[in-house]
């Protein structure tokens, strides 16, 4: 039993990630777990493109999408490795599972490693990487 699940989503491609949150969603449910989202809106975004806080509402709008009877929270971090950061939540808030998605791996994963691998070696609780 899980009493606290976390699911990272990167908010400019969600559907990526949908396996992951609906797995996360189902496990949350099945073991009365709360539900945390996190998002990384990575520090390059805000300097070439628009101040991180106007990608609040997507995110409240995909949380609220989210509740459908669940207790779904928001961890909404700008900058820093997005790993790191999911290390970091782990860490800060209590949770005991994170459900994240994988990417078919490129070259540069060989080379520098995914964030589902980065998180895999390092995090305290286990991890379900779904692809």
């Amino acid at each position: 039993m899980h009493s606290h699940v976390l699911v990272p989503v990167d908010l400019a491609d969600t559907d990526s990630a949908a396996k992951a949150v609906e797995a996360a969603r189902h496990i949350a449910r099945r073991d009365g777990a709360r539900l945390s989202v996190l998002t990384v809106i990575p520090s390059w975004r805000n300097e070439f493109v628009r101040d991180p806080e106007e990608y609040r509402p997507a995110f409240d709008a995909f949380l609220e999408s989210l509740a459908d009877g669940l207790e779904v929270d928001g961890i909404f971090k700008v900058g820093g490795s997005i790993s790191t950061r999911i290390i970091e939540a782990i860490q800060a808030h209590g949770i005991d599972l994170v459900v994240m998605a994988s990417h078919n791996p490129r070259v540069t994963d060989y080379l520098i490693g995914s964030n589902a691998a980065h998180v895999v070696l390092h995090a305290p609780c286990s991890v379900l990487v779904v692809r």
